[in-house]
């Protein structure tokens, strides 16, 4: 039996750690460029919109994208950038989030709740959104916010 050197088994070791550690799943702090999931690039949008990264909200906002505010009112891709501008948050938080794979798009619903803005919601709202794989990475192509009314008793 031949021996290993003690170079080569450290060498072994540190590789079989390493490869091990980059299947460990997603990453701890996602970013544009490490993102794995929908949820993750979901979050990362309401980040980027909380604290005025007006630069990666745009690029990740598809050409064509149309958004509906709780009040139901439609808006283009300049039109929903110009709406947060102008209605800024200080908080958000995102509860019961399903991601549901559709061809080259993910559907993802969840509950929102902003606070410190115009748009506080106590009951939160119901957003679906719809990402799509693109060549340069993942595009927000729909938003659709809808109240959700406290229950009446």
């Amino acid at each position: 039996m031949k021996k290993f050197s003690s170079c080569a088994f450290v060498s072994f070791v540190v590789g079989m750690s390493v490869l091990i550690s980059s299947c460990g799943g997603p990453p701890k702090h996602p970013t544009w460029n490490n993102a794995t999931g929908a949820e993750q690039y979901e979050r990362l949008m309401w980040q980027s919109l909380k604290s005025g990264d007006w630069k990666n909200v745009e690029y990740h906002l598809a050409p064509t994208f149309v958004g509906v505010d709780q009040a139901g009112q439609s808006y283009d891709r300049a039109g929903w950038l110009e709406r947060w501008k102008q209605n800024r948050f200080v908080e958000y938080s995102l509860a019961e989030v399903n991601v549901f794979p559709q061809g080259q798009d993910m559907v993802v619903s969840y509950v929102l709740h902003l606070s410190g803005g115009k748009d506080s919601q106590n009951a939160g709202l119901r957003v679906v959104a719809v990402w799509q794989q693109v060549k340069k990475g993942w595009i927000l192509t729909t938003t659709s916010m809808t109240p959700i009314a406290p229950i009446q008793h």
